[in-house]
């Protein structure tokens, strides 16, 4: 009995043990979000991720997407767009979060005014994949702020869900 133990051990290792074995990561589209900012053409995308909006009840109302472009521990943009549904799961507004960082300093751009808005058309919605395009000022605070950002030819174009955070890149 001991002996065969012995033998179907060692079969067992040695069978799962194939060199010819491939770790096959699946691919993700991570999707991307273009845009012009400050005459510089921005594409975030490769370090996405996304996850839930909960209201005060801890109900789900909505999704987020993140990324990063990161030039060194000082230089970097984040964006974050927040895709809003009904209980039907249709799209029922947009919003956007924009941080330049300079030389380690920078503010997260989050508002919109009347007079100078933040403009999505061309939005498409299908439960999984939100499609659009922006143009538009956001600024950094909803009355005091005279300096927006202006961004321009915007892309959208990610899934509003299933994207977990690739640990491998840290």
């Amino acid at each position: 009995m001991k002996k065969m133990f012995i033998i179907l051990s060692m079969n067992l290792l040695l069978t799962s043990c194939s060199p010819n074995d491939d770790i096959i990561q699946e691919q993700h589209n991570r999707g991307f979000i273009e845009m012009e900012y400050n005459g510089e053409k921005l594409s975030f995308g490769k370090n996405a991720y996304n996850g839930w909006v909960l209201n005060n009840q801890k109900d789900t109302i909505g999704r987020f997407y993140t990324a990063r472009i990161t030039k060194d521990a000082k230089n970097f943009y984040d964006v974050k767009l927040f895709a809003y549904l009904s209980k039907e799961n249709q799209l029922n507004g947009l919003e956007m979060e924009f941080t330049p960082m300079v030389n380690g300093k920078g503010w997260t751009y989050l508002y919109t005014t009347e007079e100078k808005p933040m403009v999505y058309k061309n939005t498409q919605f299908d439960g999984v994949l939100l499609k659009s395009d922006f143009e538009g000022y956001l600024f950094y605070h909803p009355k005091e702020d005279k300096n927006p950002v202006h961004l321009i030819n915007g892309k959208i174009n990610i899934p509003v869900k299933g994207l977990g955070i690739d640990w491998s890149q840290w």
